[in-house]
């Protein structure tokens, strides 16, 4: 092999190694990062929307994310959509807002919504069933918290926080808006647990949340229903208890409140599921709430040998 012919092929040996080096290797950091592109599935209609909002409507639409007053941690400036929010209030009259409630982006028609319950609160219940049945889920922020929930839920908060502690049990607005969390699919368990702890139901409304609690495996309705109906539950409701302590991805210290919950029903045919669960959390044994309860479910010192 002529000498010149061995250099070419060192030389292009020595290129493609040099190409392999410079190729960027994937940063772990860069990794970690989420994703939070709201406006990738953005929805922009401003078909029927007036000409002095449709610029609003716009930017509302294209920021795509419902947020609060709150701005993240050390940010000093008030959050851009709900700046747009702010000027949606303030341009568009009463007839306008409940216009802008129909359409097809759910952070305009949530901030539409907001805005007509603060101008007049007699369209709370009417606005809120609205809301309440548009399908899917937005983006929120508020502060450092970012979730995806049904639209009814910001509508919900608002309403909800602008009364006072010895309002909640008796606002009748809120006692409707209460029923219909109970029919809300995937409404979050904040809001569930939220609407089930202001008031007890009727007998209808009853079996609805016995849906929630049996079918749909919704846990703050089967805590309603042991705490109200346990006797008329008494079996369905320590099913649903054995599931969730066999259940090897809830929390411990849920797993416990359970555990108590299922005790107090002093069923001793739950014997081998209890010892089976207590013997496999040493802690639990030594946990003088639950040895207290041991006894009246058939569970002895020796069944521990």
């Amino acid at each position: 092999m002529k000498l010149s012919e061995i250099f070419c092929t060192v030389f292009i040996v020595f290129l493609i190694s040099c190409h392999r080096k410079e190729e960027k290797q994937p940063v772990i950091s860069d990794l970690l990062i989420e994703d939070f592109d709201f406006a990738k599935d953005a929805v922009f209609d401003t078909l029927n929307v007036p000409c002095h909002l449709k610029e609003i409507i716009k930017d509302i639409s294209s920021l795509n994310v419902y947020e609060t007053e709150q701005g993240e941690k050390g940010e000093t400036g008030t959050p851009a959509n709900f700046k747009n929010f702010q000027k949606l209030y303030n341009k568009a009259s009463e007839q306008e807002l409940l216009s802008l409630t129909n359409n097809k982006n759910s952070v305009v028609a949530v901030y539409a919504a907001i805005g007509l319950l603060e101008k007049n609160n007699k369209y709370t219940v009417p606005v809120f069933q609205k809301i309440f049945n548009r399908k899917g889920t937005m983006h929120i922020k508020n502060g450092c918290l970012q979730s995806d929930d049904g639209p009814a839920e910001p509508l919900y908060w608002k309403y909800y926080n602008h009364l006072k502690p010895e309002q909640l049990t008796s606002d009748q607005d809120l006692k409707q808006l209460d029923s219909m969390i109970v029919f809300l699919p995937g409404a979050s368990e904040l809001i569930f647990t939220t609407a089930l702890r202001n008031r007890t139901y009727s007998a209808g409304l009853k079996k609805q949340i016995a849906k929630q609690a049996f079918e749909n495996h919704r846990t703050p309705a089967l805590l309603y229903l042991n705490s109200w109906h346990k006797k008329e539950y008494s079996d369905q409701v320590q099913q649903e208890l054995i599931r969730l302590i066999e259940n090897d991805s809830v929390y411990a210290d849920h797993k416990r409140e359970y555990l108590l919950i299922l005790l107090s029903f002093n069923n001793k045919e739950n014997k081998k599921t209890l010892l089976n669960y207590i013997k496999k959390n040493s802690l639990l044994k030594e946990d003088r709430q639950i040895r207290m309860q041991l006894e009246n479910n058939g569970i002895f010192s020796e069944d521990f040998n």
